[in-house]
């Protein structure tokens, strides 16, 4: 049996995994999805829980719509429970480094 190609599969599915690694998942064009974003930065910066609650409304209602991933979703869904659990600073570094890793 010759291995040859099944390594080759391998090795570039590898490569692959390494280029996406490090980047987190992009929002894209959209603007209302920047200005959710923007908005949830805000909510966690402010340690608001009310606008917390309502920016992750929102941002629920844009995956549900298809115009954010499910990657992006369960990345800033995660944020919001981290906020809510009390780790405001944490949730902002986290929410501050996914913003930064975004393309335009």
């Amino acid at each position: 049996m010759n291995c040859a190609p099944y390594v080759r599969r391998l090795a570039l599915l590898t490569v692959f995994a390494f280029i996406g690694c490090g980047r987190p998942p992009q929002i894209g064009e959209d603007r209302a999805s920047f200005k959710a974003v923007d908005a949830l930065y805000t909510a966690v910066s402010l340690r608001d829980p009310k606008l917390l609650d309502q920016c992750a409304g929102e941002l629920h209602d844009l995956q549900t719509k298809g115009t954010l991933t499910e990657a992006i979703g369960g990345e800033l869904e995660a944020i919001i429970v981290k906020a809510k659990e009390g780790g405001w600073e944490a949730a902002q570094s986290r929410l501050g480094d996914f913003m930064r890793g975004q393309t335009r």
